[in-house]
């Protein structure tokens, strides 16, 4: 008898032992495929090596009572030996198959299923322990592993690195909103909607009705009266006035279109209406007076001077 059938036998031994007292393991939810994602469940490996069908991860999510618990709530269906029954794992997803391992008695050491564990992040340990036996802590990880025409010392350790790979990094968050969340400001008016204000008004009578928009406005005098001006096509012409006491302009009264003398000492008013100008009728006024006393003083001449 080998070594490595003595220990296999050994296990066997402590398996059945196992299986008369433990209880049974309690139920656990479904394995998944791959990795356990953390330190709540049991990752199982099973390599088949030489039977083909590479090397599998699945979860055993929960606590796990035994190895044997652990490798049926990952997933995997099982059988055991006639004698033993699952105290000693004979095939494992249904290899070997009945045809090389009839699973009546214990296989041989030269073609068995050898039973391993491991913590996160470390190596694998050969079990010293039954699959009924042994309880699996919460994180780590149990193999399975094929061993077939191998001796006591060098059986194949399970091909997959007993370590949870790093959870995903969490999304970056969402950059911030850029601009104001109210509604957009009007776009500004068109056209000028203001008042607008009225052109500043020049000191003195307003124009006559008779100018046109846009004719310039009065000027003022020395003695403060407006002088009219304008155009011959609707605005006022100046008016006349008198120089040295003699009244100018024509003998119709009409207003005079020449430039008023810098020797001017009387300014006429302008003309209102459709009579004659104000310095007309001033003039005719004055001609009168002076024609009179010229009268009375030729009448005293003749008195004083009877001869004449």
């Amino acid at each position: 008898m080998t070594a490595r059938y003595a220990r296999a036998v050994m296990v066997l031994a402590l398996a059945v032992a196992g299986t008369l007292t433990a209880p049974a393991a309690p139920a656990a939810a479904a394995g998944t495929a791959g990795y356990c994602p953390d330190a709540s469940g049991v990752t199982v490996v099973v390599d088949f090596h030489q039977l083909g069908g590479g090397t599998v991860i699945r979860c055993a999510r929960g606590d796990q009572g035994t190895g044997l618990a652990a490798l049926k709530n990952a997933g995997f269906p099982i059988t055991g030996t006639l004698r033993w029954g699952e105290g000693f794992i004979c095939r494992i997803d249904g290899k070997p198959s009945a045809a090389t391992e009839k699973c009546v008695d214990t296989p041989p050491a030269s073609a068995y299923w050898s039973y391993w564990h491991a913590s996160n992040g470390g190596s694998w340990t050969y079990s010293d322990k039954g699959v009924a036996n042994r309880k699996p802590p919460a994180g780590s990880f149990e193999g399975w592993s094929f061993s077939l025409n191998r001796n006591a010392n060098d059986a194949p350790r399970p091909g997959a690195t007993p370590k949870r790979p790093a959870p995903p990094a969490p999304p970056p968050p969402s950059p911030p909103k850029t601009g104001g969340g109210g509604p957009p400001a009007p776009p500004p008016a068109t056209g000028g909607g203001g008042t607008v204000e009225p052109p500043a008004q020049v000191d003195g009578p307003p124009p006559s009705s008779g100018s046109r928009p846009g004719a310039a406005g009065p000027t003022i005098s020395a003695n403060g009266l407006p002088t009219p001006t304008g155009t011959a096509t609707g605005a006022l012409s100046p008016t006349p006035s008198q120089v040295n006491g003699t009244p100018t302009g024509d003998a119709t009264g009409a207003p005079s279109t020449d430039t008023v003398s810098p020797e001017l000492t009387d300014v006429a008013a302008p003309r209102s209406g459709a009579g004659p100008p104000i310095g007309t009728i001033a003039g005719i006024l004055l001609l009168v007076v002076l024609a009179g006393g010229g009268l009375i003083a030729a009448r005293r001449r003749r008195t004083a001077d009877p001869d004449a």
